[in-house]
């Protein structure tokens, strides 16, 4: 964890574009993907539960700019809709979920060639939003690590490939979805993963 947690910052740090060194480049993908896990592992009273959140189509808005001739800057906005199973304790009337990450953070190459490889991730905020009105939405730091590659399809236009790990940050002993009475889902882990795989058209301009 210390390693994703170390690279990610790494990402971020050099994602800033240096304006008074060249022009800026900046190219937008619209992304659609497919996520999967982000089951709970959950404990309230010594009961060992899980939460299980359906697998489903993923949209998201990638924008990178130029740091310099070969990294670049990213800032990822990636949202589905998903539903979560309910536990013999809690019932809740809708069990839809929405689940969005905002990053900022960067990709370096790995490799060149026609098909480059790239090393992607960056930090920010998970935003969790039960669709039962009753139900706390709640917001939590994030980190995410990858890997891409583009193929070029033109001279303004490329085709992405991406690969991601997300990683949200909770207390072990914390609770989330609550309402008046009860909650939901109770943390028993410090890190909550999923995983997720896009394609997108992108823009150079």
């Amino acid at each position: 964890m210390r390693v994703i947690l170390a690279l990610a910052c790494a990402l971020a740090t050099v994602s800033m574009p240096s304006m008074a060194k060249q022009t800026l480049n900046v190219e937008v993908t619209p992304l659609i993907g497919y996520r999967f896990g982000g089951d709970f592992d959950t404990t309230k009273d010594k009961v060992h539960n899980r939460i299980e959140l359906s697998e489903d189509t993923s949209y998201g808005l990638l924008t990178a700019w130029s740091f310099d001739r070969k990294r670049q800057g990213e800032f990822l906005i990636s949202h589905y809709n998903t539903n979560f199973s309910q536990s013999d304790d809690f019932s809740a009337s809708n069990t839809g979920l929405g689940i969005t990450y905002a990053h900022l953070g960067g990709n370096v190459p790995l490799s060149e060639g026609p098909i480059p490889f790239y090393m992607t991730g960056g930090l920010g905020l998970t935003h969790l939003a039960p669709s039962d009105e009753q139900l706390s939405n709640e917001t939590r730091f994030s980190v995410n690590i990858g890997l891409a590659t583009k193929i070029e399809l033109s001279e303004r236009v490329s085709l992405r490939l991406d690969s991601r790990l997300y990683g949200t940050f909770f207390n072990s002993d914390s609770a989330i979805f609550c309402d008046v009475e009860t909650c939901a889902i109770y943390i028993s882990s410090d890190i909550w993963f999923q995983s997720e795989v896009s394609a997108g058209i992108t823009y150079r301009f």
